[in-house]
Formats: structure tokens, sequence, C-alpha cells
């Protein structure tokens, strides 16, 4: 630097420093033969009105950040009611189907103990051939009380209120779930194919991931007309899409969704049922759902073409990194 770039630039504090203190002796007040004078009565008053705003400011805001955190608790509130609520249209969407379900086994229980019963009035002492016939009568009755007690477990793991903790759930078994109490609307419609095995675990909530996967199969069955079963497919197929998530694809076959419809099937109260058929709060609240969870869910689909609804979801934490140690061990080896 050049002597005269010094001098201005120390010319330059100089004059800064002569306009701060000037501020400065402003705000403190004047000065006579060195002795500070008291500030003047009407800048005392400013800064008592000033202080006295900032204090009505600070509890306006505490007034207001009260009230917010209230409307917060009472959105929750609200939302936790709307998962309970769309879980229950979905129960009650299915509600025919598991009574039939349940009828079946129920009948043929009844009827062998019916056979049982009178065989054993009838006859004091069973051949051999009597004996093996009412064994099996017996392991029939025991095969189908086993089946209803099945699908009274899956209600009630559908139906569970309370849901609001996560951890690590066995996301096939919830598919395989999902898809057996969805059956009765496929049976009729589409082939099933569900490839989901072989699967970490993934951060949810069995309770809520179950809701979101029924939610799509019911969708998916809606979307194909029934009586063509072997021309209309639902697929179910999962695997780890990357490293730490894993993916879970339900196709089909149906009428697919025009691009208008397309980009608002998420919204809440969308739907393109006729009234009193659909809610449409089924797609908004697996959505919500899927979010919640770290996860998300996107949909491909095309007017007669079909749709592909795609969930993706974390792995959970202490199984995240399995397969990386692995993919390590086997580059050392």
């Amino acid at each position: 630097m050049t002597l005269r770039a010094r001098v201005m630039l120390m010319s330059a504090v100089a004059q800064r420093r002569g306009t701060l203190r000037r501020a400065f002796d402003t705000l403190q007040g004047p000065t006579v033969n060195g002795v500070r004078l008291r500030a003047p009565r009407s800048s005392t008053r400013e800064a008592a009105l000033l202080e006295e705003t900032v204090r009505e400011r600070t509890a306006a805001l505490e007034a207001a950040n009260v009230k917010l955190s209230r409307s917060l608790e009472q959105l929750r509130a609200t939302q936790a009611q709307l998962l309970f609520a769309d879980r229950l249209i979905a129960l009650g969407r299915i509600a025919a189907g598991v009574g039939h379900e349940i009828n079946n086994p129920l009948a043929f229980i009844l009827s062998n103990l019916e056979y049982i019963h009178q065989e054993l009035q009838q006859k004091e002492h069973l051949s051999e051939q009597d004996r093996q016939e009412v064994l099996e009568a017996l392991a029939e009755t025991r095969d189908g009380a086993e089946r209803i007690r099945l699908i009274v477990r899956d209600l009630q793991t559908l139906s569970r209120a309370e849901d609001v903790g996560t951890g690590p759930s066995d996301l096939g078994s919830v598919v395989r779930t999902a898809a057996k109490m969805a059956m009765h609307e496929l049976r009729h419609r589409a082939r099933l194919v569900v490839e989901c095995e072989g699967l970490p675990p993934v951060q949810g909530n069995g309770a809520r991931l179950g809701q979101v996967f029924l939610n799509l199969l019911l969708n998916a069955a809606q979307s194909i007309v029934p009586g063509e079963v072997e021309k209309n497919e639902v697929h179910i197929v999962a695997c780890e899409s990357k490293a730490g998530r894993v993916a879970v694809e339900v196709r089909d076959t149906g009428c697919g969704i025009s691009p208008e419809h397309r980009e608002r099937i998420f919204d809440p109260f969308f739907t393109t049922k006729p009234l009193g058929v659909g809610t449409g709060l089924g797609l908004a609240v697996c959505h919500g759902i899927v979010t919640s969870l770290g996860g998300t869910l996107t949909v491909e689909s095309a007017p007669v073409r079909g749709s592909i609804f795609r969930v993706t979801l974390p792995v959970a934490g202490a199984f995240a990194q399995a397969p990386r140690a692995s993919q390590q061990a086997d580059a050392v080896a």
C-alpha cells in the first residue's frame, strides 16, 4: 500500500470514529465543562413508551404462541380421528366379504360337529374306518376354527386405534394380511400375485401400513370390471430399491386414471366415484401415513392401461447398515 493510500485510510477511520462519537454523545445527552447533563424528559418519556410497547408486543406474541400450540394439538387430534375414521370406512367396505369368509369355515365346522355327535351317539364301538373318518372330521373342524381365528386377528390388527408408535415392522406380513382382507373384492375381478419375500424390516407401524395397502388393493379391485378374472391381474411386488429404502408397487390392469384427475387424487375429499360410494379420503390418508413415516407415495397411470401405485419406506435403523456390511465383507474376501 502506498503512503498516500495509508494516509487516506487513516483519515477515513478517524472520520468514522468522530461520527460514531457524535452519535453516542447525542444519545447520552449534552455536556457542559466535561459534565454530562441528564437526558431531556422527552427522551425519557419516549424510552418509557418504547419499553411499554416492547412489553405489549412480547405479551401479544406469547398469547399468540399459546393459541398456536392449542391449535396444533387440536389439529393432531383431528388428524388421528381422520385416520381412524378412514380405517373404519375400509373395514366397512370389506365387512360383507369378511362375513362370507367366516361363514364358509363355520358351515363345515357345524356340519362336522353334527356328524361327530351322531357317530358317537349311534355307535358304542367305532370300527377303524369310522374312527378314521371321525378323526378327519375333527382335523377339518380344527382347520376351520383356525381360519376364523386368523380372520378375527387380522380385523383386530387393522382396527386397532392405539397405533401412534413406530418401530421395525415386517412389511411382507403386513402386505399379505392386507391381501387376505381384500381377497373378497378381488376374486371375481382379477388374479392376485404377491411377491414380497426376503424384505428387511421397515420403520413404521403395522396397523397404519396395513391401512395403506388395504386401501390401495381395494381401489385396484374397484378399477376392474367383475367377470373377467383371467384377463386381469393385481400384482404386488416389493424389493429394496436403494440403500436404506424398500419399494412396494401395487399394479393393476384396471381402467386407469385420466391426466386431469391424476394430479388431484391425493387431495382430501376428491373422488370420481358416485355420491355415497366414495369419500375421497382413502388416498389422501394413505399419502399422509406414508409421508409421516418418512416415505413417499406416487402413481403412474393412464386411461385403459391400468395404474401403478409405488410406496417407498425407510428400512428400520438397526437393519439399514446390514447390506453395506455384507458388501464390505464380500469386497474384503
